[in-house]
């Protein structure tokens, strides 16, 4: 059974994150890659709002979902009617100061 589809909110920080990673690949890339870059971290924040444990335990009361195609962690939390994104990371990068 489906769970209920919570609303997606997202961090200032993770904001700034989505819009530097566009950044990069609008520098670095064709525009090809943008809008794929774009669309992948979106739909993979609306997937977050569908189905909330299944990825894996983070740090500080989060938990992470590791994109395939495009290396980065998107960090959110769950609350009771929301899910939180509140990183969206390289996969080589460390947060939390950890």
């Amino acid at each position: 059974m489906p769970s209920q589809k919570k609303r997606l909110e997202w961090s200032r920080r993770a904001g700034n994150d989505y819009l530097g990673i566009l950044r990069h690949y609008a520098l670095n890339a064709p525009p090809s890659v943008v809008f794929a870059a774009a669309v992948a971290i979106d739909a993979a924040a609306v997937r977050l709002t569908r189905t909330l444990a299944v990825y894996r335990p983070g740090r500080k009361n989060t938990r992470e979902y590791v994109m395939r195609r495009f290396p980065y962690i998107i960090v959110y939390r769950v609350a009771a009617n929301k899910v939180r994104i509140v990183r969206v990371l390289h996969q080589s990068r460390l947060y939390f100061n950890r």
